[in-house]
């Protein structure tokens, strides 16, 4: 109940007692107990129970590291445990439709990726969930840069020998990725637009199947997460063509960048946010959005999400808001350019 609910029913009983009470010294009595009863019920400061972050991905991935690193020192910071709660299914969509029909209290946060904000765009099955309807941004959590890979055989040191190669053999090497519209899908269509290449995408059920077939030489690029990316680029089963950030990445950084690779003002920068249902009151979703900077700027929160390949970041709701809009905006034209169709 909000305040307000309980202010109004606070007053309809006062009345009422006031009108069909038997005796003045009834109403003297009871009165006084009504205009506490809903201050006792307000005054309960938020957070007070655990609250959940629901992770549209099973244990293993990035998804969980983030999970995982955060909970325990967001907890700390709210006073309450915060624990995981593993929801994969439908690519994402069955974590999406729990948190946005969750009560709007604050207890039930997700987990979400840039792909949220374009959903429309990118999935056929998810007309019931609108990112903007549905949700309230609270904060961002971490950037996570991803990069461009070849198979050691493809004879290409630098980005420029690779948009070379591309070009005189239009139609005829193949990048895998994780699957249709997933954000390294996304970076490549992107990076094929701006370089005015012609490559054969080649999705994949997830990462593990790609880099199988990337580190077999089966197909000649990749695209992927900085983080799953390094154990095979540093022991050189890969080799980076260029990352998909403005700046280096700080675990990457002998990887140039794609904007210094040739293309000037290139970036595909996606992100790990934290929403909660739409109509979750504006006192709670400040409350949250200043827990989360707080842990995002613990040394040891800070330097697991960076080992992991991700840049840490927090916003307030209203910053987080207008990321998540101009994202799904680059998200929205890259899959038009490319004439992506939804699942």
């Amino acid at each position: 109940m909000t305040m307000r609910w309980l202010a109004a029913v606070r007053i309809c009983l006062l009345s009422a007692l006031q009108l069909f009470a038997g005796s003045a010294g009834m109403a003297v009595v009871v009165a006084p107990l009504l205009w506490l009863w809903p201050d006792a019920a307000s005054a309960q400061k938020f957070p007070s129970k655990p609250l959940r972050i629901v992770v549209r991905a099973p244990p293993g991935g990035a998804d969980d590291l983030h999970a995982r690193v955060m909970a325990p020192r967001l907890g700390d910071v709210l006073g309450q445990r915060v624990i995981p709660d593993y929801r994969p299914g439908a690519g994402g969509l069955v974590a999406w439709e729990i948190v946005a029909k969750s009560p709007p209290d604050g207890y039930t946060l997700l987990l979400a990726a840039s792909g949220l904000a374009a959903i429309r765009s990118l999935r056929a099955d998810a007309t019931a969930v609108d990112p903007w309807r549905d949700f309230a941004w609270v904060s961002q959590v971490a950037n996570f840069p991803l990069v461009l890979t070849v198979h050691p055989s493809l004879p290409t040191k630098t980005l420029k020998d690779l948009v070379a190669l591309a070009r005189k053999r239009p139609g005829e090497l193949n990048y895998g990725s994780s699957g249709v519209g997933a954000t390294p899908h996304l970076a490549a269509e992107y990076f094929k637009a701006v370089a005015k290449i012609d490559i054969r995408h080649v999705p994949y059920k997830g990462a593990s199947p790609m880099y199988l077939d990337l580190l077999g030489g089966r197909i000649e690029m990749g695209a992927s997460v900085i983080g799953s990316a390094i154990p095979h680029i540093r022991n050189g089963k890969l080799r980076a063509m260029g990352v998909t950030s403005v700046t280096r990445s700080a675990q990457l950084p002998e990887a140039p960048t794609i904007a210094e690779g040739g293309f000037p003002g290139f970036e595909f920068l996606p992100f790990y946010a934290l929403v909660v249902a739409a109509g979750t009151p504006r006192e709670i979703v400040s409350t949250l959005s200043e827990a989360i900077g707080k842990t995002i700027s613990t040394p040891e929160v800070r330097e697991q999400i960076i080992r992991a390949g991700s840049e840490p970041a927090s916003n307030t709701p209203e910053q987080m808001l207008q990321l998540a809009r101009k994202g799904a905006a680059q998200i929205e034209e890259i899959v038009r350019t490319a004439n992506i169709k939804p699942e």
